[in-house]
């Protein structure tokens, strides 16, 4: 006798369920033990407790303990050795480009502040380049899709969605055949949310430039290197 339909549903549906609170309880952890060694709660070269206590405090299962440790240690902020532990590495080690990282640091970093102008300070030094390999490399259609984000720019001048701004920035990294340079594109995306929303928050609108985007749209339409450089 076959069982009936419901039932052989079940134990797949379960199992989906199940995988996706293992996953939510994982991401949760690596947040918290994130944020904490950003906010310098444990130090450079410290160890963190056994898996068993990490496991007690967040209310998690050592599987997750242990996925959420390798995360971390692939973000460059733990290591692991066989009889010291799991061991916080200094700064240094850190992908601090990586858009998740970054997000946690900027969230529980006593040096917030510092990090956005530096980041900006970063941005400032390579969006210029970028435009500029942009009006070397990009195709005729790449150019239109530059111009179309910045008329999008344009016409939601005094709205508080930065996707466009976001896009157009994201179009011209593309278009600059560099890996690299385009391996950027999500740290000075959540930059320019982040500014946006400052100055949004403070009752003023976005400077959006629209003058020199329009520039830079400009020049990588006619192939002028030095002129996207704006």
């Amino acid at each position: 006798m076959q069982p009936p339909e419901h039932a052989q549903k079940s134990k797949p549906d379960l199992r989906r369920h199940e995988s996706a609170r293992s996953v939510g309880v994982v991401e949760r952890l690596v947040s918290a033990l994130a944020r904490e060694i950003a906010a310098g709660i444990w130090k450079p070269n410290e160890t963190l407790p056994i898996e068993s206590e990490l496991s007690r405090r967040f209310s998690a299962g050592r599987n997750a303990v242990r996925e959420a440790v390798k995360i971390l240690a692939a973000k460059g902020l733990l290591r692991t050795e066989r009889r010291t532990g799991t061991i916080v590495r200094p700064e240094s080690y850190w992908n601090l480009l990586d858009s998740e990282l970054l997000a946690w640091l900027l969230s529980a970093s006593p040096d917030r502040e510092l990090i956005l102008n530096e980041l900006s300070e970063l941005r400032f030094m390579i969006e210029p380049a970028a435009a500029s390999l942009a009006a070397t490399h990009a195709s005729a259609q790449e150019a239109m899709r530059i111009f179309e984000a910045y008329d999008k720019m344009e016409k939601d001048v005094s709205s508080p969605d930065n996707g466009a701004c976001i896009e157009f920035q994201k179009l011209i990294f593309e278009a600059s055949r560099n890996r690299f340079l385009n391996a950027l594109t999500p740290a000075f995306g959540l930059l320019a949310r982040i500014n946006i929303e400052t100055v949004i928050r403070s009752g003023n609108q976005p400077n959006r430039n629209l003058k020199e985007h329009r520039q830079i749209a400009e020049a990588i339409s006619r192939r002028d290197p030095a002129g996207a450089r704006h």
